[in-house]
């Protein structure tokens, strides 16, 4: 009876070291990891590099074709964006991503919504942007930005009378709708 707790204990033992030696393991190709944080990090290091550099060809390029063709005056939106936003070095820290996954057939889209605060020129910012990081259930044209905009960093996401601020009820327009995001593609630029 003894030695049957001995090898039932020695079992219990290999099965933490296995466990815990797993962790030190890379995921392998297909299995279940959610990275969004890296691409939504990723995304944002693309977007500050635009920025610094004051390179509205480069911003427009991270936006997806669809919303290339279906934003209202996206050179017009991306010309404010860069006037308004100040210039030089900037950091960041992400308040989250939320990222959806719609499957069907074997094949994926993935939207990530991602809202950062972002200080730059000695002020702080929300910085919020909707990105397909993979999109073959519905349109593979539409990979990369959708929406991107910014308002100055507040803590009063309402107003007086209660309604949600216009960044945030912009922000606040972009729903799932498997395998689509309601909301028009674009950028939003608070008024001066």
């Amino acid at each position: 009876m003894l030695s049957r707790w001995i090898r039932f204990a020695a079992a219990a033992a290999a099965c933490v070291a296995l466990l815990a030696s797993c962790s030190l393991l890379t995921s392998p190709p297909g299995a279940i990891f959610d990275d969004s944080q890296q691409k939504a990090d990723a995304q944002m290091q693309r977007i500050a590099d635009a920025v610094k550099d004051r390179d509205s060809t480069a911003l427009k390029n991270l936006f997806s074709q669809r919303a290339r063709h279906e934003a209202t005056d996206l050179d017009g939106g991306l010309k404010r964006f860069l006037s308004a936003f100040p210039s030089g070095p900037m950091t960041w820290k992400s308040l989250g991503p939320n990222s959806a996954t719609h499957t069907e057939f074997l094949k994926e889209t993935e939207v990530l919504f991602s809202l950062y605060k972002v200080s730059a020129g000695g002020k702080d910012y929300f910085l919020f942007f909707v990105d397909y990081t993979v999109n073959q259930v519905d349109d593979p044209t539409n990979v990369g930005l959708y929406a991107l905009g910014f308002t100055p960093y507040t803590t009063e996401t309402q107003t007086a009378s209660g309604e949600k601020k216009p960044f945030f009820a912009w922000e606040g327009s972009f729903q799932v709708d498997p395998p689509k995001v309601s909301g028009d593609p674009g950028v939003y630029v608070p008024a001066s």
